[in-house]
């Protein structure tokens, strides 16, 4: 897609770029350093404290990062919409921002714990990998509020027509489906469930906030399931409950902290009158 000769806009996808690409770099090092047993054995953030920070970055970044990459694929007019610019900005810089939080306490572990001698070229890949997550982040902070500044601080009316994240995905999955042939199904897929949510006493548009709660607990039962169908039955039952409860507590902070502000569900319009 060509760039945008709207200077707001321009600024705005630049600023999402270099945060998405910080985005995949963190991603690559967390994924080596937490899933790759070999490496994980020599990492010198593999442990506590450090590896809390990457457990609440990986809760995080999902949200924070898919919500604003649905966002910025759905809306690729030459200018974009104010509030939806403003939105992309918001969850660019957090992303970026979480991004710098977690690799910055993973260059303190290794600046002070240091690799093992046995570590190999893990000991380069991890330092190169961590070098870049913070220098991108750097990078897409700094563009964020760059772009910020371009746009201006117009304050962000909520209007109730404006999409949220379901309509955006929904749009993208009816681009791709017609794309494939199958436009027509896809279309009355999308009515009904954007039916369902405008409609239903039971949508998540109405329960905006009970909806995170109970995804924060599906999260921590989920991972309690996978954890003890990867690594073994709980030896106890106060680990699953103690583990459950810290990533429920980071799951629903995620959500509550992103809702509004990345309009993850618009609130369910007054069919009343």
């Amino acid at each position: 897609m060509p760039r945008s000769t709207d200077r707001p806009t321009r600024a705005t996808r630049d600023a999402a770029n270099v945060a998405a690409a910080a985005v995949v770099v963190y991603a690559v090092l967390w994924f080596l350093s937490t899933q790759i047993a070999g490496i994980r054995a020599v990492s010198p953030f593999g442990d506590d404290p450090w590896d809390a920070f990457a457990t609440y970055a990986a809760i995080f970044l999902p949200l924070v990062a898919g919500a604003t990459w649905i966002r910025s694929l759905r809306h690729r007019q030459p200018v974009l919409p104010a509030a939806t610019a403003s939105r992309i900005r918001w969850g660019s810089g957090l992303a970026a921002g979480i991004v710098l939080i977690a690799a910055e306490t993973a260059a303190q572990a290794i600046l002070t714990v240091g690799f093992p001698a046995d570590a190999g070229l893990a000991a380069p890949l991890l330092g190169i990998l961590v070098v870049g997550s913070i220098a991108l982040a750097v990078a897409g902070i700094a563009l964020a509020m760059r772009a910020a500044s371009i746009a201006g601080h117009d304050p962000i009316r909520d209007d109730i027509d404006e999409p949220d994240i379901v309509d955006d995905l929904l749009g993208l999955a009816g681009e791709v489906a017609t794309a494939v042939g199958l436009g027509r199904p896809a279309e009355r897929l999308a009515i009904a469930i954007e039916r369902f949510l405008d409609r239903s006493p039971l949508s998540p548009r109405r329960h905006r906030w009970l909806f995170g709660a109970v995804l924060a607990l599906a999260a921590a039962i989920a991972f309690d399931v996978w954890h003890a169908l990867r690594e073994g039955p709980w030896a106890n039952l106060f680990a699953p409950v103690a583990f459950g409860v810290l990533l429920a507590a980071g799951v629903l902070a995620a959500y509550l902290g992103t809702v509004i502000p990345l309009r993850l569900l618009r609130p369910q319009p007054d069919r009343r009158a």
